[in-house]
């Protein structure tokens, strides 16, 4: 039956003017589309639909006559009631323009009509004014239920989808009603509103240009126009513009779209901290909530009203966060500027606690991506959006975005001191984890903004801030010592075997052994290059860590306590001591020459490290002995002074002593002479002589009592280094002035108490002090 009732309705209405036989046909349609409706025939329902849509001649506005406006009024199905006629002028003009307005007149076909359909539809535009009843559906849409709205708009969507599919001649109808939708249904909850602007969000990653660059511009007017709607009712949907606004500054397709959605990011940032949000949150509390009326302090004395509603905050600045990766650097740059300029603008109201959630949720992830990206050993996944991993340049973004937000951190910290001092730990961490990568630019900027951070917040830390600083620095010491054990181990020996077979010409017993197992000696070149890589890069991160110590104690020497600098002083000793163990293994040092070309090392591998390390542990205890500060113990700190003198020189005579070698060639075997150390050794001499010149003169600025007390520990050493090769003549220099100026008036009243001294245990520690002299 119902095939031929469609047939029925539809042939006359197509072929006839006759306004009865119109009326009854259209009323035809409109009572079996309600009748399959209501009995769930949905085939039947959408046959009648589809046939009645093509009757309305929407397709061809210019060709509208009233029968197609009165299949437009019945396919809408409400009752409309007429207005006055509108504004031909205007109507006219909207044709001529090719566009779409808000009453709904038809798009882009202004170029593709004829002038007799052009006087046809300026005779009948009384008619089309009809058409802007329609408009009508779209402000009712207000008074459909909650699946009907989200059903509505999923339609229109997809109409404005099929509009939009055009390159060339796109409409805008459909997706201009859809902001008019979003206008008159702010009132809605936000249950509702999130699926509303996932309409926008997935319009964003759309693959069509011109569908995100419309979608854009209909987001940016509801945020000009109509932003105070959009937390009107529930402040929480919010977070669902800020989410669409950052769906669009990752957008492939157009720059500026991105930097103009990060702008509009800055005015919802720059509208929260208004407080608007927040007392419309606090005007909505019921009258039975026992906050009503009162002002609960948090930490920084701000009320809870004021506060409470920062929570807001976190979506746009973890959003801003997110784009600190971006590998466009003006997103990154804007982004960056954006998120650092408004924690400092509106940082002032915030609680400590909000700010630690800030540190960690917002701040803290920017570096976490950053250590991820240049450790080999992660595999987890990089937040880097449309997920371009590999047009980001990861030498560029350490040397801007990381080295800028880093600095950013610390001058945030800095700024809001008063209220986040109790964080100086986590910060700490922070920079210590970048000091701690075997990459040597991440390194570096971490140990960069600890120096900045030392510099501009030092004199605000009290003893306990101080201890935690200092001991951050000794961990970064001891988590970054090189590890030369890959040398010795398997992999190093035999590469190192056939670094010797290449570099002896052997070709034949080479290439033999390559052909064997070409795959193991590329896994095991790889390894050892990166074991090089490491040792290389530890190394040089310990000269800018030590020179950072050096750095920070010279500008709070006088406020830094006997603890801390003790503290101090182990950390770089232990440097120093582990640079010496390098240095002096006869097993290891073989070895680094046979993988010379590979290494590039110099021998020994640590010398400047050994030097620099041991020189800057003598200044902290000589100046300890200077300052005496408060809790200065004497004894303590001349027992470090003198076992690191001590420990100096016997080192460089260990040195001195190994590049001599007996010669047994006499025919009793015993040893008349001594070869002179070689070339090398003798530069490796030289370069430690500086710091045995600086131990000399440490030794003798001892105290009297104290430098005649040591003396006998000391001897045995001096009188060695006179026997011993130098070489250069500055520590035969330094050691001919100390004799002259120390050692010698000590000698002599020694001697002289020996002789007149009536104690015995006197005579006999002089005696045995004269015997060690001579």
């Amino acid at each position: 039956m119902l095939g031929p009732m469609l047939a029925a309705f539809s042939v006359p209405l197509d072929q006839s003017d006759d306004e009865v036989v119109i009326a009854l046909c259209l009323e035809g349609f409109r009572s079996a589309i309600h009748v399959t409706a209501a009995m769930s025939m949905k085939t039947h329902r959408d046959a009648f639909v589809t046939s009645l849509a093509k009757f309305t001649s929407l397709h061809s506005p210019a060709d509208i006559k009233q029968k197609n406006i009165d299949a437009i009024k019945v396919k809408f199905l409400p009752v409309l009631r007429k207005k006055g006629h509108g504004k031909i002028h205007n109507a006219a003009s909207a044709v001529r323009r090719g566009s779409y307005d808000s009453a709904g007149i038809g798009g882009n076909v202004g170029a593709g009509i004829t002038s007799e359909q052009m006087n046809n539809l300026v005779s009948n535009l009384n008619m089309l004014e009809q058409v802007g009843e329609v408009n009508r559906i779209f402000i009712r849409s207000q008074k459909l239920n909650s699946e009907a709205i989200i059903d509505f708009v999923k339609a229109l969507c997809k109409v404005s989808m099929d509009e939009l599919r055009s390159t060339s001649d796109p409409r805008v109808f459909s997706l201009t009603k859809i902001v008019e939708i979003a206008h008159y249904n702010m009132n809605r909850i936000r249950l509702v509103w999130s699926k509303i602007w996932q309409v926008f969000t997935t319009a964003a990653y759309d693959d069509h240009k011109n569908i995100v660059l419309l979608a854009f511009e209909i987001i940016e007017k509801i945020v000009r126009d109509y932003f105070p709607y959009i937390t009107e009712t529930e402040t929480t949907t919010f977070t669902d513009c800020v989410n669409c606004l950052i769906a669009f500054t990752n957008t492939r397709f157009n720059k500026e779209i991105s930097l103009n959605a990060i702008g509009f990011l800055k005015f919802c940032a720059s509208k929260l901290a208004e407080g608007d949000l927040g007392k419309e949150t606090s005007e909505k509390v019921s009258p039975s909530s026992p906050q009503k009326g009162k002002e609960i302090k948090v930490d920084n004395g701000e009320p809870t009203e004021k506060v409470d509603h920062l929570y807001l905050w976190f979506p746009l600045l973890a959003g801003l966060s997110e784009l600190s990766f971006d590998p466009r650097p003006e997103i990154r740059k804007s982004a960056l500027q954006l998120l650092f300029d408004t924690l400092r603008n509106y940082g002032q109201h915030f609680s400590l606690a909000l700010w630690e959630k800030v540190f960690e949720s917002v701040l803290f992830r920017i570096f976490d991506d950053a250590r991820r990206a240049v450790d080999p050993s992660d595999n987890s996944p990089r937040r880097v959006p449309n997920g371009d991993i590999e047009e980001l340049d990861e030498d560029a973004w350490l040397y801007e975005t990381c080295t800028l937000a880093l600095q950013l951190v610390v001058d945030l910290f800095v700024n809001f001191y008063d209220t986040v001092n109790p964080l100086l730990r986590k910060v700490l961490m922070l920079l210590v984890s970048f000091i701690k990568r075997p990459h040597q630019s991440l390194a570096g900027i971490g140990i960069a903004a600890f120096v900045r951070l030392m510099s501009n917040a030092g004199e605000l830390f009290p003893e306990d801030k101080w201890f935690e600083v200092v001991s951050s620095l000794r961990e970064a010491a001891k988590e970054t010592l090189p590890d030369f054990s890959f040398v010795l181990d398997e992999d190093g020996q035999i590469w190192a075997q056939e670094e010797d077979l290449n570099g002896n010409n052997h070709d034949e017993s080479a290439e033999t052994i390559t052909s064997n197992d070409d795959s193991d000696n590329n896994l095991r070149r790889h390894r050892l290059y990166a074991a090089i890589s490491d040792v290389k890069c530890r190394a040089a991160i310990q000269l800018l860590l030590i020179q950072a110590v050096m750095e920070i104690y010279n500008m709070y020497r006088a406020q830094l306590s006997v603890k801390n600098t003790v503290i101090l002083f182990d950390a770089v000793r232990a440097v120093a001591f582990h640079a010496h163990k390098i240095n002096s293994d006869s097993a290891l040092r073989p070895k680094l020459q046979e993988l010379g070309s590979m290494t590039q090392m110099q021998d020994p591998p640590l010398l400047r490290l050994e030097n620099e390390s041991y020189q800057i542990c003598l200044t902290l205890i000589q100046n300890l002995v200077l300052d005496r500060p408060p809790s200065y113990d004497e004894s303590e700190v001349e027992s470090y002074l003198v076992n690191l003198c001590q420990e100096v020189l016997q080192f460089y005579i260990d040195v001195a002593y190994t590049g001599q070698i007996p010669d047994s060639s006499s025919v009793d075997g015993r040893s008349h002479w001594i070869i002179p150390v070689g070339s090398g050794r003798r530069r490796e001499l030289a370069a430690r002589a500086p710091l045995i010149v600086a131990t000399l003169q440490a030794i003798c600025s001892l105290g009297d009592s104290s430098f005649e007390k040591n003396l006998s520990s000391f001897l045995p050493l001096l009188s060695t280094l006179i026997s011993c090769e130098h070489g250069s003549n500055e520590v035969q220099v330094a050691l001919s002035d100390m004799l002259n100026s120390s050692v010698g008036p000590v000698l002599l009243r020694l001697v002289y108490l020996q002789a007149i001294c009536p104690d015995l245990d006197c005579r006999v520690q002089a005696r045995q002090v004269v015997v060690i002299a001579a």
